[in-house]
């Protein structure tokens, strides 16, 4: 604490903005992981510094001795009950009853399992669709109602209003959040009465994501539908976590997600002897095509979808039974639900779950790192370095070791940063940066790799889902 103390000061005379923002972040970290007083001279407490304040691992004196802060071996769980969640895969716990279950501190605290650090942020993913939909002043309505709300409850991040409803990912104090959510039933009972608000609470005042922007968009998830294609209320079967673990071995089934490429190559289901076909889309656009590619793989299926939150799996599923396929199902709160529900093992799932807040991903306890870096093929599984494959600009996955080495030695060059599919199509070599191989995932003997059918064109501009998807 002292030493960060001192480092502050110097910065703070010298004028370097960024420098005070970061040492004061650490600083707190330090103080709170401190207990406030074990900063004083000859205490031996350790100090772990939060990874979000750009801490690096650390040789400290603990108890008199040498000690080395190591990453933990399995991240605990970003989503679940104070207790585990779950038990083996064939035994999933209940999910927490009502519209809006909640995560707690300890299991959600940070992007990466080494953080514990509690606080009073909350997340809130939701979506909600409206029928019959709103007209362009209803809609206009709907925005400034929203603003007013969160900005008088102190809360940031992202909300999506189109004629068809809200899609949200938003941050704020504990009781902001909530207050948020009641002003929305309100707003409209008839269509957010039963809203799934999805909570994830006592994370660290870090996680608060920056800034407030609400704003209009033609389509919650941009597939591009036009008129009344893919229309609401015409999609597949909602089935609740423990029906579609039970689905996921039925020999006639085959899984389809719905996410962009970025998301599965770090986590993905792998139920044994079900097909799992990834489209492999760097963005929502591109999955009309697909299916319609794609449709002999599907007809005569059990078909089972899946993304982040279940809104990409809405229109997407009606789409699939708008071309005719009768036995449509999609998961019910997306991966989301399901990994509270399989909070130990995962389940079915392997891998992490891609996030659009700042824990950047979050998986089971049990959960291995099966995605690496582009770089140097170290094990990493974050979104967060900001580098993009320089062709299609989809982001790639870049460990912290190379950004550094990028930031300080020397700059990776571009032709290193470019993602798999781009190489895949141009035909040049290299590794499949998480490809879903047996030996990497760490899956058991048995389970098929996920079946990449692709149909994204090269060069394609990614656009990031800004969404609880």
């Amino acid at each position: 604490v002292r030493r960060l103390e001192a480092k502050l000061r110097k910065a703070e005379a010298a004028g370097r903005g960024k420098a005070v923002k970061r040492l004061k972040a650490k600083l707190q970290v330090a103080r709170e992981e401190a207990g406030g007083d074990s900063g004083a001279p000859g205490s031996k407490r350790p100090m772990e510094e939060g990874d979000g304040a750009g801490a690096s691992l650390k040789r400290r004196k603990v108890d008199g001795k040498r000690a080395k802060d190591a990453l933990p071996s399995t991240a605990p769980p970003a989503l679940g009950e104070e207790a585990p969640l779950g038990g083996g895969a064939g035994d999933p716990a209940t999910p927490p009853a009502g519209a809006g279950s909640t995560a707690t501190g300890e299991a959600a605290a940070g992007p990466r399992g080494d953080r514990k650090l509690t606080g009073n942020t909350s997340i809130l993913l939701f979506y909600g669709y409206v029928s019959p939909t709103w007209t362009k002043e209803q809609q206009d309505e709907a925005i400034e109602f929203a603003t007013k709300s969160l900005s008088s409850n102190g809360c940031t991040g992202r909300l999506r209003v189109a004629r068809e409803g809200f899609n949200a990912t938003l941050t704020g104090p504990h009781d902001g959040i909530r207050a948020f959510t009641e002003d929305i039933k309100a707003f409209s009972p008839e269509h957010f009465g039963s809203t799934d608000f999805k909570f994830v609470d006592h994370l660290h005042e870090s996680q608060m994501l920056k800034g407030l922007k609400v704003w209009p968009v033609t389509e919650l998830v941009t597939y591009g539908f036009q008129g009344e294609a893919a229309a609401l209320g015409s999609g597949g079967r909602h089935l609740s976590p423990a029906d579609f673990h039970r689905a996921a071995t039925d020999p006639n089934a085959v899984m389809v997600d719905v996410r962009n490429f970025n998301e599965t190559l770090i986590g993905r289901f792998q139920p044994p002897g079900t097909k799992v076909l990834d489209p492999c889309m760097r963005k929502s656009t591109e999955f009309p095509e697909w299916v319609d590619k794609n449709m002999s793989k599907l007809r005569g299926k059990k078909v089972l979808m899946y993304c982040t939150g279940g809104i990409r799996c809405e229109r997407a599923s009606a789409y699939l039974v708008e071309k005719g396929l009768d036995d449509v199902n999609q998961l019910e709160g997306g991966i989301h639900r399901y990994l509270e529900a399989y909070a130990s093992d995962g389940g079915h799932w392997v891998g992490k779950n891609y996030t659009f807040d700042k824990r950047f991903a979050h998986g089971a306890t049990q959960a291995d790192v099966i995605s690496k870096c582009i770089v140097c093929e170290a094990p990493w599984e974050r979104y967060q370095a900001q580098m993009k494959c320089p062709k299609c600009k989809m982001e790639v996955l870049v460990c912290r070791q190379c950004q550094f080495d990028n930031k300080k030695k020397e700059k990776i060059p571009k032709f290193k940063l470019m993602c798999f599919l781009c190489k895949q199509r141009s035909g040049k070599p290299g590794h499949s940066q998480g490809q879903p191989t047996a030996k990497h995932a760490g899956a058991p003997k048995g389970r098929p790799p996920v079946q990449r059918a692709s149909s994204a064109a090269p060069g394609g501009k990614k656009h990031h889902q800004q969404s609880a998807g």
